[in-house]
């Protein structure tokens, strides 16, 4: 039983070597005939590569060209112009190039929009920065404050504030100050009437004069009273 097992094992294997043959032999005709393709479709790869890139720069100069169009068009500054989203299907083989304008041309509109919005902005601020200045300066000139308040400690708070509430601002904010001075002005008033009624009470001096005649007697007490000195007499 042993001796047909073998003699079957080792018929099968041949038999297999020799059906399977045919198919390498197909498989290496095969790579024969690919590697002749290969060969011819690499430089024809290389040549559709470098149309395709031709065709992308080509294309990229026309699109370049069309958006100096629109910026010019729409007065549209270089630094504004540079917000332009470049979209990277432009370039795509199916999009079309009339959909391409349409959609910068869009863009550029509202580039131009926010361009004219930030002027505007601009304008105002510079003719409200006029008007703030003169408010200050009018309150400066009004309080006459020791330690005067200027532009900037006021413009960063209320530029952005209407006019309005600006001025309310500015005038408060003076009103403070004014009534800061003045306090502090009182105060220092106040501290030097106490010292100089506590160094008069300290400095405090009793005089004897003695063996005056009359007439020198009587000009003693003139030059007292005038000077506002007590005096006694004995």
């Amino acid at each position: 039983i042993v001796k047909y097992r073998t003699t079957l094992d080792k018929f099968c294997k041949e038999k297999k070597r020799e059906l399977k043959r045919p198919i390498e032999l197909f498989e290496e005709e095969v790579n024969e005939v690919l590697k002749v393709v290969y060969d011819a479709e690499k430089p024809l790869a290389e040549q559709i590569k470098y149309f395709d890139e031709k065709e992308v720069q080509a294309k990229t100069e026309t699109i370049n060209k069309f958006i100096e169009k629109m910026v010019e068009k729409y007065n549209v500054r270089a630094e504004y112009a540079e917000q332009l989203q470049r979209d990277k299907r432009w370039l795509n083989k199916t999009a079309k190039m009339k959909d391409i304008e349409t959609s910068i041309e869009g863009m550029m509109i509202e580039i131009a929009k926010r361009q004219q919005s930030d002027d505007d902005y601009k304008q105002i601020l510079a003719e409200k920065k006029g008007m703030i200045e003169f408010v200050v300066d009018t309150c400066n000139q009004q309080y006459e404050l020791a330690t005067p308040i200027t532009f900037d400690e006021c413009w960063g708070v209320v530029k952005d504030m209407p006019l309005d509430q600006a001025r309310e601002f500015i005038n408060a904010k003076f009103a403070k100050r004014n009534e800061m001075e003045e306090a502090a002005r009182a105060s220092i008033e106040n501290e030097t009437v106490e010292i100089v009624e506590a160094s008069e009470h300290k400095t405090g001096l009793t005089v004897t004069v003695y063996d005056l005649t009359e007439d020198d007697a009587k000009d003693l007490t003139d030059f007292l009273e005038m000077r506002g000195y007590k005096y006694k007499e004995v």
